[in-house]
């Protein structure tokens, strides 16, 4: 991938698919990249989250790279719950958003006009 460049792909909202999003990722961003498992790791962790707590039929991943770091979004069909932490130590799940938190430099949430919930992640390069 190129300094200043977008990709973007949709997938089916499915679990089976956070595998797919995670090849995608490391095929756009390349073997060599600095930020590969970090972002890779976060992708798994939001379109989790989209797939299991998000609505509608579509996850879409963007990525874009500008030069000093990655912004992925990951979009949702929009009508699920809205990110928030789990206190839950015990629990089985609960683990993503804190995870988001520790590695991405920033991260937030947004719905979008049509209702789509659209999460995203910057981090940063070194």
């Amino acid at each position: 991938m190129n300094a200043c460049s977008e990709e973007s792909r949709t997938f089916a909202s499915e679990r089976r698919q956070v595998a797919a999003a995670r090849r995608w990722v490391a095929d756009v961003l390349g073997a060599t990249h600095p930020l590969l498992d970090d972002c890779v790791l976060l992708v798994s962790e939001t379109f989790t989250n989209a797939v299991v707590h998000g609505g509608g039929e579509k996850v879409e991943v963007l990525i874009e790279e500008d030069g000093r770091g990655v912004r992925v979004g990951v979009l949702d069909g929009g009508g699920g719950a809205l990110p928030h932490y789990v206190d839950d130590p015990c629990g089985v799940g609960g683990r993503g958003l804190p995870i988001l938190r520790a590695l991405a430099s920033e991260w937030g949430f947004r719905v979008l006009e049509d209702g789509r919930l659209r999460v995203w992640f910057y981090l940063a390069s070194e």
